[in-house]
């Protein structure tokens, strides 16, 4: 998907004064995954929430983020072929827009 590129920071990136228009489904899932419930006011139930997940390295909780992870990538029409939240620091996502 084609959309306005985010630099690092999350603001809009510019180059010779133009807005960058790239591929965004990485910055797309990315956002997601950070964003919390109520971050996009058009969709108030988009959003993970990961730094939550992240605080508790239990079993459940790597199982209730893979889910979590699931609901909203299928909620923004993301299909998923593959959500390996084994190691936390390498979150693996596979899938297309």
């Amino acid at each position: 998907m084609e959309d306005f590129k985010l630099d690092d920071n999350k603001d809009l990136s510019f180059n010779k004064g133009d807005l960058n228009i790239d591929n965004t489904d990485q910055q797309n899932i990315e956002l997601i995954l950070l964003s919390h419930k109520g971050s996009f006011k058009e969709f108030p139930i988009l959003g993970v929430g990961i730094t939550d997940y992240l605080k508790s390295p239990e079993i459940i909780s790597r199982l209730r983020l893979e889910n979590e992870i699931n609901n909203q990538l299928e909620y923004d029409n993301f299909e998923i072929k593959e959500v390996d939240v084994n190691n936390l620091e390498n979150i693996i996502i596979d899938g297309n827009y």
